[in-house]
C-alpha cells in the first residue's frame, strides 16, 4: 500500500501530472509545465524509453540530480550511470512503470549507485507521446538524511509501491496512494 507522499515536491508533481493528463491515459512530456513546478525543478528528471537499448535516456535533469551524479546527465542512458545489479533493479522498476501504466512511489536509500546516497523518496510517472502508450518517464527524487555507508540503513531495501495511473483521476492523490496495493 502507498503511504502518504511525505515530501510536498512529490505531491506537487503528482497534482500537476493529473491536471496535465486530462482525459488521456497519461500526459506527454510536452504537457509538463516547468512554470507550474517551480520548487520541484531542481529534483525533477525526464527520460525517454530507448527500445534498442531496453532502457531509458535522460532528456532533462534538475540541478540537484546532476549534482548527485557529479555531471550533467542529459543525453546519458540509465546504464551509463547505474551499473551492475543496481542497473537491473532500477531499470526493471522503470520498465514496469511504462509497461503497466503505473505510478511508482519509493522510500528508503536513494542514489545507491553514487557516493552521495541518502535516505529519500521518489515518485515516477509514465509519459506518452500519443496519450495512450507509455514511452517515457517523469520523476522526482528528493534526498533526506545522509546515510553512513557502514550502517544497516545503507543496505536496507527501498520500499516500492505501485498504483495504476487510471486510479489517479478517480480520487485525490492522498486517497489513491494510501489505498493502492503494492507490487
Amino acid at each position: 500500500m502507498f503511504s502518504n507522499l511525505s515530501d510536498q515536491r512529490l505531491n506537487r508533481l503528482l497534482e500537476h501530472y493529473m491536471e496535465a493528463r486530462g482525459t488521456r491515459a497519461m500526459p506527454s512530456r510536452h504537457d509538463i509545465d516547468a512554470l507550474r513546478l517551480g520548487p520541484v525543478l531542481p529534483f525533477i528528471w525526464l527520460s525517454d524509453f530507448e527500445p534498442a537499448h531496453n532502457t531509458f535516456r535522460y532528456r532533462l535533469a534538475g540541478e540537484e540530480v546532476n549534482a548527485v551524479f557529479g555531471a550533467r546527465i542529459t543525453g546519458l542512458l540509465l546504464s551509463d550511470m547505474v551499473k551492475g545489479e543496481r542497473f537491473t533493479a532500477v531499470n526493471n522498476l522503470f520498465l514496469r512503470v511504462i509497461n503497466e501504466g503505473l505510478a511508482l512511489h519509493a522510500e528508503g536509500p536513494v542514489y545507491r549507485c553514487t557516493d552521495r546516497m541518502t535516505l529519500g523518496e521518489r515518485l515516477v510517472l509514465p509519459l506518452s507521446s500519443d496519450g495512450e502508450v507509455a514511452d517515457g518517464l517523469v520523476g522526482v527524487t528528493v534526498r533526506g538524511e545522509s546515510v553512513d555507508l557502514t550502517t544497516a540503513a545503507a543496505s536496507a531495501d527501498q520500499v516500492y509501491n505501485f498504483a495504476a495511473v487510471e486510479q489517479l483521476s478517480e480520487n485525490s492523490p492522498e486517497t489513491v496512494l494510501q489505498r493502492a496495493t503494492g507490487g
